[in-house]
């Protein structure tokens, strides 16, 4: 007769001697303590915190000791906090400290004796230009060198708007010159604007009355970097300082060496001076309708475009020509001769023969055609897109300049090997 499979289990438990009575006190103490010092510490003895919190003081004192050390804990833990805390407010202010320091002066008022030091009583020759306007002193002011124009003041100011002056100053744009300071004195306003080391006139890199072959923008891609830095000056003008201004010429743009980088001056000038008067604006060519000087976006724009058919050509935007048919002086215009040359297929003869017939000819057909569009008699466009254009074919000007580069990185050996 087979067993049932647990009986061997049955047989041993039943085989066990039964516990003793002192077994059975050596097991309830041991159940006592362990609920003594579970009521003590609030963690079972079976819990692994049990372990960690243990202080080592004693095994009577397990529960003791982790109060103590969940205590010491928490108080190393603010103290971290709050140190940490101290470092990043003191790392803040060094920061904005290092912030503001960064940041340029805002423009000032000078003195007129100030003024009148800087340039010896106005007795020193004046650059940029014929128009009084366009014409400046170059001079040092509080350790900065910079241009000092003379503008016509406005009817009726007692002094120069402060709120207007600090709200110039706050815009910055890699392709604006800085507005140092104003100065207001009898009918004229002076504005002094940085001047970068080796600036010059955009007329003056053009043009030289000493010597007409020379010219600073020797290569294709200078004067089409010179005209997407106006660009780009204008848009900022336009779109997020929201004033216009009023006076784009060659002799507006300084052009910085090394690096051929044009920058604006007259910003602000729109709003601090009087508009050019009426004799000026007339025989300027960078104004569309004669006698109107008017600062609006769409005069930019069509100043803009006469700049850039200059910078393309190299000639002035109005000249004589002697004719010899009729023995008589005639007025060529730059606009002319620019819508004649896109119209016939002659861009390449029509830009200027200095950059030695190196350039991109389809590049130098959309700029003409940009300028012309912004030199037309309406339906200008906005100098968002004018920025635009220029800077895309500045980026293929720059990759044609690379294709045409002399490889350097090889060597040429005649001799046997």
């Amino acid at each position: 007769m087979c067993k049932p499979r647990g009986s061997s289990d049955s047989d041993a438990l039943a085989s066990r001697p039964p516990p003793t009575p002192s077994s059975r006190r050596t097991s309830s103490s041991a159940s006592a303590k362990r609920r003594s010092g579970a009521a003590a510490g609030g963690v079972s003895s079976s819990s692994p915190l049990s372990s960690t919190s243990y202080s080592g003081a004693g095994p009577s004192g397990s529960g003791a000791g982790s109060g103590a050390g969940t205590g010491a804990a928490s108080a190393q833990r603010r103290g971290a906090t709050s140190s940490s805390s101290t470092s990043s407010a003191s790392s803040s202010r060094a920061s904005l400290a290092a912030a503001r320091a960064s940041l340029p002066d805002p423009p000032v008022l000078y003195p007129f004796q100030e003024l009148a030091a800087a340039t010896n009583n106005f007795l020193t020759k004046r650059a940029g230009g014929a128009a009084a306007s366009a014409a400046y002193w170059r001079c040092s002011l509080r350790g900065r060198d910079a241009a000092l124009f003379q503008l016509p003041r406005r009817a009726g100011a007692a002094a120069v708007d402060a709120a207007a002056l600090a709200r110039i100053g706050r815009y910055h744009h890699t392709s604006l010159a800085r507005l140092l300071g104003a100065c207001p004195a009898g009918a004229h306003l002076y504005l002094a604007y940085e001047l970068p080391p080796g600036g010059a006139t955009l007329a003056a890199c053009l043009r030289s009355a000493r010597n007409p072959s020379f010219t600073a923008l020797r290569t294709w891609v200078s004067r089409v970097q010179v005209a997407a830095d106006v660009a780009q000056g204008l848009e900022y003008v336009h779109h997020h300082a929201g004033a216009v201004h009023g006076r784009v010429s060659p002799s507006a743009v300084i052009v910085s060496d090394p690096g051929l980088r044009a920058r604006l001056t007259h910003f602000g000038a729109a709003e601090l001076a009087a508009p050019a008067d009426a004799r000026e604006a007339g025989d300027s060519p960078y104004v569309a309708a004669p006698g109107s000087a008017e600062p609006s976006r769409e005069a930019d724009v069509y100043a803009f475009g006469v700049l850039l058919l200059e910078l393309l050509s190299g000639e002035e935007p109005t000249r004589y020509r002697f004719d010899r048919g009729t023995k008589e002086f005639q007025r060529v215009s730059l606009l002319e001769t620019a819508a004649a040359a896109a119209a016939g297929g002659g861009v390449r003869n029509w830009v200027d023969r200095r950059l030695g017939d190196s350039f991109p000819v389809a590049a130098a057909e959309r700029l003409v055609e940009v300028a012309l569009r912004c030199a037309a008699a309406e339906d200008r466009p906005d100098m968002t897109w004018v920025a635009g254009k220029l800077s895309k074919v500045y980026l293929e000007s720059r990759a044609w300049e690379q294709k045409l580069q002399v490889p350097t990185e090889f060597s040429v050996s005649v001799a046997p090997r």
